[in-house]
C-alpha cells in the first residue's frame, strides 16, 4: 500500500524547513554580532592598554628625572660638606648596622 502525503503533512514539511532557514538566518546574525562585539571588545581593550603604557613610561621618565636630580644634589652636597657627608654615612651605616642584628 503506497502512502499519499497529506496536504497538512505537505504544509508542516514546508514550515520547518522555513524555520530552519530562519534558525540558520538567526544563528549567524548571533555569530556576527558576537564577533562585532569581540572586536570592539578587543579595540577598548588595546585602547586603555595602550593609555596605560604610555602613563607608566611618563611616571618612569618622570622618576628618572626626580632620581637623577637628587644623585647630583647628594653629589654636590658630599663636594661642598665631604666630613659632614662621610660623618652622616658612618651614623647611617652604624644605625643600619644595630637594626640589623638580631636579638635573642
Amino acid at each position: 500500500m503506497a502512502q499519499t502525503k497529506n496536504p497538512d503533512t505537505e504544509d508542516l514539511q514546508k514550515q520547518i524547513a522555513t524555520l530552519r532557514q530562519d534558525l540558520a538566518g538567526i544563528t549567524e546574525t548571533l555569530g556576527a554580532m558576537a564577533k562585532a562585539q569581540k572586536d570592539g571588545m578587543t579595540e577598548a581593550a588595546q585602547r586603555k592598554y595602550e593609555k596605560a603604557r604610555a602613563q607608566g613610561a611618563d611616571a618612569l621618565h618622570s622618576a628618572q628625572a626626580q632620581a637623577n636630580a637628587l644623585n647630583a644634589q647628594a653629589q654636590e652636597f658630599v663636594q661642598e660638606k665631604p666630613a659632614l657627608s662621610l660623618g652622616m654615612a658612618a651614623a647611617l651605616g652604624f644605625v643600619v648596622g644595630i637594626l640589623s642584628t638580631s636579638r635573642r
